[in-house]
């Protein structure tokens, strides 16, 4: 069939939006009319090259839509049934799988090399994260579309499939925040305001948001924050405020500087958890001496999640009042806008875009 897409052809022009070719979904596959997808700050580095992207491809990760076709042996959904896409294809065979730790399972790509459903004057499209979601239609492994119940609009719905799962998950799931405790969120974009909310849900006795832009730090307090700063001096702050240090700290910016500051700012004992994506360049180095404190760092992806059994939780929390997923939605543009919209998200001060189908 064919539906329409924003292709990426080159990391200086700016996306098209042209008629493209979309196979039938095949044997456990589904066909999802997405209804919006979120503008997600991986896409932009997809954009600039720093992911193992093949142009000309089609970006988007962070969807929500409806399934209208099914694939033979499809029993997880049904047509008509709404869903949130997930980036892990949570294959249920690999050893990662196999344990429970689908976030982890090996058959997830960043890049699909131009293999997959779609297609574009006879060239094959690469999807990123095997979904490319910047498109009216999308074929995916029934695996990677979670059926949701509930009211939540999709504007609001697509959030759960990246920045709310990941940040969320990141505070309640790797740092499994325990009832009092202190916890330190650095960079508050999308996924930081979940970590802030995911820590409030837990129980978190004081939650310190830092970020150099001011409107961010209101959103950080609108969130559940007890307190934001700005960046500058906020190791120092962050220890004498807690008197020794955070329980938690969280790192939601991408840089080994702000992953360094996660670490210095915990107590001994305390754990930071690197969330932020960064350069594959870039070298963080940490004194084995501080390991002696019984200090814990640790990666995070997706928010360990199974999002199978996550997604429906958050919507849970979200239909119950509290997880507030609007305060994650910084402007909502039609899809024709994708431009202007990647644009006001390279700008820094926006959580998030959401494009509308």
């Amino acid at each position: 069939m064919k539906t329409t897409a924003a292709i990426v052809e080159s990391s200086d022009q700016p996306l098209r939006i042209e008629e493209v070719d979309l196979a039938e979904p095949g044997r456990g596959e589904v066909r999802v009319r997405v209804e919006a997808c979120g503008i997600c700050r991986s896409d932009l580095h997809a954009i600039d090259g720093a992911e193992s992207v093949v142009f000309p491809a089609v970006l988007g990760h962070e969807a929500a839509g409806v399934v209208d076709a099914l694939g033979e042996g499809v029993e997880s959904v049904a047509e008509g049934d709404r869903v949130v896409l997930s980036w892990t294809p949570a294959c249920g065979r690999c050893p990662p799988c196999l344990r429970g730790d689908v976030q982890l399972c090996q058959a997830l790509r960043m890049s699909t090399a131009g293999s997959g459903p779609l297609s574009w004057q006879g060239q094959p499209l690469d999807r990123f994260m095997a979904l490319g979601a910047f498109s009216e239609r999308v074929v995916v492994p029934a695996s990677m579309a979670i059926a949701v119940t509930g009211d939540v609009p999709p504007t609001e719905a697509c959030l759960i499939g990246c920045a709310v799962m990941t940040g969320f998950g990141a505070a309640t799931k790797t740092a499994a925040v325990r009832w009092g405790e202190s916890v330190a969120v650095i960079g508050c974009g999308g996924v930081g305001l979940a970590a802030i909310q995911g820590a409030r849900i837990a129980g978190a006795g004081r939650i310190i948001a830092i970020d150099p832009i001011a409107q961010r730090r209101q959103a950080a307090l609108d969130s559940g924050a007890t307190e934001a700063r700005d960046p500058e001096g906020a190791v120092a702050g962050v220890i004498e405020a807690t008197g020794g240090g955070a329980d938690v700290a969280i790192e939601c910016v991408g840089r080994s500087e702000t992953m360094m500051d996660a670490f210095n700012m915990i107590r001994p004992g305390g754990r930071a958890v690197v969330v932020g994506l960064a350069s594959f360049a870039d070298v963080l180095q940490i004194p084995p001496i501080m390991l002696l404190m019984e200090k814990v760092l640790t990666g995070s992806i997706y928010g360990s999640a199974n999002p199978a059994t996550d997604f429906p939780k958050l919507v849970a929390l979200r239909d119950q009042g509290r997880l507030n997923l609007d305060l994650l939605v910084g402007k909502v543009r039609p899809f024709a806008e994708i431009n202007e919209g990647i644009a006001e998200m390279r700008e820094g001060s926006l959580t998030r875009v959401v494009l509308t189908f």
